[in-house]
């Protein structure tokens, strides 16, 4: 805002953090130009010498003002206070993005997450960002989660950068990110920048909480079904830290003290325990070392009687790890060097009397990263990078016994080796207009060692098969995938945006509803399995108003190719040939997401909404015509409130309303001889279903209204041990949302009718929560 003079422009380096030393997202305003900080809390701007009015503000934060005269290279650090009046009327304005040359894009804070109604208590970042417009969940415990028409394996899900592949604790109910260790979660759904890739719909990133530089913290909570705990500090004051956060529900041992007898040994328990260091090596140079690891377990026996014996086990989980060093080699090139490695595992068995049947499946990641950014001026930043992942795949294995015969059956493990490396430029033709365009070139190969059967044109095996030997080419596939983002600011309140992606997918999961137990599937592509393609093309309107209130609309189109599905009763478990299953088709999906924020004052909240249509076509399946998608949902509706009474007294409520989801069920059912039993003189038949259309018929719409209460004891306390209670109540009207409908015969009537499932009724808790 000052006085700019004419010559070489200079780097301002701003640098903002809470009370507590963690970097936070910030928005940033010096002269003409705004930008936000990154996930460290920093921003770099290139501006002609002079003098400048910095003004820097946070979500949640009181803002700060700085005046300074720039004549050379300069760093500058703000440390933001928390807001402790909300009654009092703020301007919030770090969540603003019609500014950013983002699009398709939302970061939501912990403190932002920390305001919304919880299931049971626990705060879970994976399903705050479902009540965003376009991304949606399966349910009240659907495991995946669906953004603008695709897959729950078409997103790619990072923490702290590492890949993660199945993000959730209890089938779906709650996912695996702890909130005590979360700092931010973000999605961004259309125009993904050039640096991701690997999956079709959208990038799910999720960044952990710093520790303590300056003291020794201690926070947790207990609540109805689990405790936390989080311990942080200094490892060397000012210049390093850690923080370790760990949790366990303990339904399963609150279940065995109030009834012994008939709980026995079954239950049901997940824990998980996240890590991170961080190193400041100089001023130039950080290091940061991540660890996670978590697990489900789940145990049902039953005894019917002496000779009839019923056992049920499944346990699944991650683990995680990282290190990354980040340099800023001078003062317009910076770089950050990653080694991740990431595992997930997955085992199930099934006893009956002596029959049984074991079930594995998994696959590990190893990964190193290289990313480098170039401030060529003050108007172009240029990035580049490349990526490598060696993966190993165990699609399944298993063994049934019968008495005294026994079989077993084992799932040759897969290899495959996945690259990319991308160019991209952030380009601010002028004050009003910024162009991001970029190139990402991926590639993978399959390898062995592995048995290939050889199947003929029909598609039916021909008994023969292929052996390839370790590290020899099985197939290769490699895809240009370009990006690109256009902005447009009419002024500082209003700006337009469009965008164009390209994204290939090399993974695919394969899941069967027939399943009765955890079946996660990751194979790669092959001979036969197709990469996955998509093209999404997005335009959107962003609209800021006085009295701190935000709109958004965004219009979209996407294509998808070799979208992958499973032929009707297809055997995916111990299955040697489970290619032989698989059928390839189109995807398209389109539709209007709009976004209403009130950001100040006492009452702050969203409504969204989404209108779309998702569809799927296959040439084998419903008579080659295209058919709604099973998570296709015309209507969802989100609406968001958070209202401070007091200083003590916080209120939240959501409410949601989604169309149902899509289902095929039978519009008929005859009966068939199978022939006569002679031992009591009577025939012998079946039922068999008569299906129509795919996915014709829709479940009953889904909505439900959650509320909570924050009450503080005492706000004014400047004691170092504080605490505060939440008081929750999920599924106030007790809505019976289906969770699955399946069909039910009544002999004795002689009729049909389908039945549905319901799993959470009104569920109140209450919490505890504490830092010292």
């Amino acid at each position: 805002m000052g006085q700019n003079a004419r010559g070489q422009s200079k780097i301002l380096s701003v640098h903002v953090t809470d009370t507590q030393h963690q970097g936070i997202s910030a928005h940033i305003v010096a002269g003409s130009l705004t930008t936000v900080t990154d996930s460290t809390g920093t921003a770099l701007l290139h501006l002609s010498p002079g003098r400048y009015l910095v003004t820097v503000s946070s979500l949640g934060y009181s803002g700060s003002s700085r005046g300074i005269v720039l004549s050379g290279d300069t760093t500058i650090a703000f440390v933001l206070q928390k807001s402790t009046n909300q009654l009092k009327p703020i301007t919030i304005e770090a969540d603003r993005i019609l500014q950013l040359n983002q699009m398709s894009s939302h970061l939501l804070s912990i403190e932002q997450m920390k305001k919304l109604p919880t299931l049971m208590g626990e705060i879970d970042p994976l399903k705050s960002i479902t009540l965003l417009p376009g991304v949606k969940n399966a349910g009240d415990a659907g495991n995946g989660i669906y953004v603008r028409g695709g897959g729950p394996d078409e997103n790619l899900v990072l923490m702290d950068g590492i890949t993660v592949y199945n993000p959730t604790h209890l089938l779906g109910a709650f996912s695996i990110f702890n909130g005590d260790a979360v700092k931010n979660i973000s999605v961004i759904k259309g125009g993904m920048p050039a640096e991701y890739g690997g999956r079709l719909s959208s990038v799910i990133s999720v960044t952990s909480r710093e520790g303590n530089k300056d003291s020794l913290k201690l926070n947790g909570g207990i609540g109805l079904i689990s405790s936390r705990l989080t311990v942080e500090g200094p490892l060397q004051k000012g210049k390093s830290s850690f923080i370790i956060s760990a949790r366990r529900t303990y339904i399963d041992q609150l279940a065995r003290w109030i009834a012994p007898d008939s709980i026995g040994n079954n239950g049901y328990y997940f824990y998980d325990v996240n890590a991170k260091l961080n190193f400041e090596l100089n001023a130039a140079n950080s290091i940061s070392l991540n660890f996670y690891t978590g697990k489900d377990n789940f145990n049902y026996d039953k005894n019917e009687s002496t000779d009839r014996y019923r056992h049920f086990k499944a346990n699944w989980g991650n683990t995680l790890a990282g290190a990354t060093w980040k340099s800023q080699i001078s003062r317009k090139i910076q770089q950050e060097f990653s080694i991740f490695h990431n595992s997930f595992e997955l085992g199930s068995s099934i006893t009956y009397n002596t029959d049984g049947v074991l079930f594995s499946s998994g696959l590990q990641d190893y990964q190193v990263k290289n990313d480098w950014m170039y401030l060529a001026s003050d108007r172009l930043k240029l990035k580049a990078g490349w990526q490598g992942t060696w993966h190993q795949f165990k699609p399944g294995a298993g063994s049934t016994s019968a008495g005294e015969q026994e079989f077993i059956s084992k799932i040759n493990k897969q290899y495959g080796r996945e690259a990319a490396a991308y160019l991209s430029a952030d380009w601010d033709i002028n004050n009003r207009f910024n162009i991001l365009t970029g190139l990402r070139v991926s590639y993978f190969d399959q390898v062995g060692p592995k048995t290939d059967v050889v199947y003929g044109k029909d598609g039916v095996p021909t008994g023969k098969t292929i052996t390839y030997k370790k590290g020899q080419r099985i197939a290769k596939y490699m895809y240009p995938e370009p990006r690109l983002a256009m902005r447009y600011l009419f002024d500082r309140e209003t700006s337009i945006k469009l965008s164009y992606t390209r994204t290939v997918q090399y993974l695919h999961l394969a899941t069967t509803s027939a399943a009765t137990f955890p079946s996660d599937l990751w194979v790669p592509v092959s001979r036969l399995i197709k990469p996955g393609v998509a093209d999404q093309v997005a335009a959107g309107f962003f609209k800021d108003f006085s009295k701190g209130y935000e709109f958004s609309a965004e219009a979209y189109y996407k294509r998808m190719d070799n979208e992958l599905e499973f032929m009707p009763g297809a055997q995916l478990l111990l299955n040697q040939n489970i290619e032989s299953e698989m059928i390839f088709g189109t995807g398209k999906a389109y539709g209007l997401e709009l976004l209403l924020k009130k950001k100040t004052g006492a009452l702050t909240g969203w409504i969204g909404y989404t209108l779309s249509r998702t569809e799927r076509t296959f040439a084998e399946l419903n008579g080659g015509k295209p058919f709604p998608y099973r998570y296709d949902r015309t209507h969802d509706l989100s609406v968001v409130a958070n209202y401070q009474l007091s200083e003590k007294w916080t209120f939240s409520g959501l409410f949601v309303f989604s169309t149902g989801n899509a289902l095929t069920m039978p519009n008929g059912r005859f009966v068939y001889n199978l022939g006569f039993n002679f031992s009591n003189d009577s025939p012998i038949y079946t039922n068999i279903n008569r299906y129509g259309k795919i996915n014709d018929y829709r479940m009953p719409a889904y909505h439900r209204l959650d509320l909570s209460a924050t009450f503080t004891p005492n706000p004014e306390s400047t004691r170092r041990f504080k605490s505060h209670w939440i008081l929750s109540v999920y599924n106030v009207y007790n809505r019976s949302n289906p969770y699955f409908i399946y069909i039910d015969v009544d002999e004795n009537k002689k009729s049909i009718q389908g039945k549905q499932v319901t799993l959470f009724p009104i569920l109140p808790s209450i919490s505890w929560n504490f830092n010292f």
